[in-house]
């Protein structure tokens, strides 16, 4: 059987998985009290529910577990090409419930911190590593010892990424999706069970995105973004081992350049802030704790709201941007000289679109966005449920 074949039929098992289990999710985390309540940051009208990560993981698990059974590397869990997978699934399941603690109870950003750290190991003890970094068209070096480190970086620093960005309805979601589109087709000739994980992500994203598009019944919370971040942290990095000994970090970075530039920026800014106040060297690495794991409202999403966006136009533009992007990753592998040009240019315009919208975005402060009317989900297989009120996708750790 063709690979591609079953990389189409897992997405297709993880989109009806996740399209089928949403609404039981929403309503659950409504009797848990697992929602987002407006106020402050948060610019929905209406409490909404978080937990939708629970809804990608249990397609994304389904796909899985029917590739068990569809594929011949994965029939025995034991079988070498597999293990892999093990590890990959260990790791989401850390991640999914320290998104789910945090979601419920709330979590300590040190302890999450830790636990992304962990399930980074996992993934490298079952053979997920950086083994090389390169330059397209000019060479690779292999990384030696350094391997763990750059691993473990890179893990968390997507993961984290992915979770940051998650502040408008549909924004995080679509931009994983696009990202899961693009490593799927650098791995498409690899033809390992990596390339068959990622349509089991791309089928559960899609699905989860029929609930999460603005207006919003159900955000994907920390039990998705980290769940989410980590595989896809896993995926681009395989992508950049697997398709060229050149592609990392360039190819992975550019699959994920919005949500890793904002997460740049929101260090640098929250860093120079620090700076502004502290009077000596210990000060200063405290103040700079204390920000950096602390809300500012600066994400490139809430400029581009207090410029006049609406969330629609927003996340259309920010899923643009990242489509280019991934453009470009995949020009660099076959067009080195022109792809890093083209890449040159989209992070020159991305770093001027940001220093413009910086400075007007410190003096405008954000408004709800205006209500469209109710949203009704209408899927035979679903209860019916309508929403008086936009609702607008937060993170718990911003």
């Amino acid at each position: 059987m063709d690979v591609r074949f079953v990389w189409l039929v897992l997405a297709l098992i993880a989109f009806v998985s996740t399209l089928s289990v949403t609404e039981a999710v929403r309503v659950a985390a409504m009797h848990l009290r697992a929602v987002d309540h407006p106020g402050g940051r948060r610019l929905h009208r209406s409490p909404t529910a978080r937990l939708g990560g629970l809804g990608i993981f249990w397609g994304f698990g389904v796909a899985l577990a029917a590739a068990t059974y569809g594929h011949g590397v994965w029939r025995l869990p034991v079988h070498p090409q597999g293990m892999g997978l093990v590890g990959l699934l260990a790791g989401c399941g850390v991640l999914l419930i320290t998104g789910l603690l945090d979601d419920v109870r709330g979590m300590r950003a040190t302890a999450k911190l830790a636990l992304q750290i962990g399930a980074a190991l996992c993934l490298y003890h079952f053979g997920w590593r950086v083994e090389r970094l390169g330059i397209p068209g000019i060479g690779s070096w292999e990384v030696g010892q350094l391997s763990l480190a750059l691993t473990v970086g890179w893990v968390v620093c997507v993961t984290n990424a992915l979770n940051l960005i998650d502040g408008l309805d549909g924004l995080a979601g679509g931009l994983a999706l696009v990202a899961a589109l693009a490593a799927s087709w650098l791995l498409a000739g690899s033809g390992t069970p990596s390339f068959l994980a990622a349509g089991a992500l791309v089928g559960a994203l899609a699905g989860f995105l029929w609930f999460n598009l603005n207006p919003a019944l159900i955000f994907m919370g920390d039990t998705g973004s980290l769940f989410v971040g980590f595989v896809l942290a896993a995926l681009t990095m395989r992508a950049g081992q697997l398709v060229s000994a050149e592609a990392f970090p360039l190819v992975p970075v550019l699959l994920l350049a919005v949500p890793l530039a904002d997460t740049t920026d929101a260090i640098r800014r929250r860093t120079l802030a620090a700076a502004a106040v502290a009077r000596s060297p210990l000060e200063f690495l405290r103040e700079t704790k204390r920000r950096v794991f602390t809300p500012d409202g600066m994400h490139v999403h809430h400029r581009l709201l207090r410029r006049g966006f609406s969330t629609r136009r927003a996340v259309a533009l920010l899923w643009g941007v990242g489509t280019s992007f991934a453009a470009a990753a995949a020009l660099v592998l076959r067009f080195p000289v022109l792809g890093l040009a083209l890449a040159a240019a989209l992070a020159a315009l991305a770093s001027a679109g940001l220093v413009a919208l910086e400075p007007r975005a410190a003096a405008t402060p954000l408004a709800p966005p205006v209500a469209k009317g109710p949203r009704v989900l209408a899927l035979p297989t679903l209860a019916r449920a309508e929403v008086g009120e936009p609702a607008e996708a937060t993170s718990q750790a911003a």
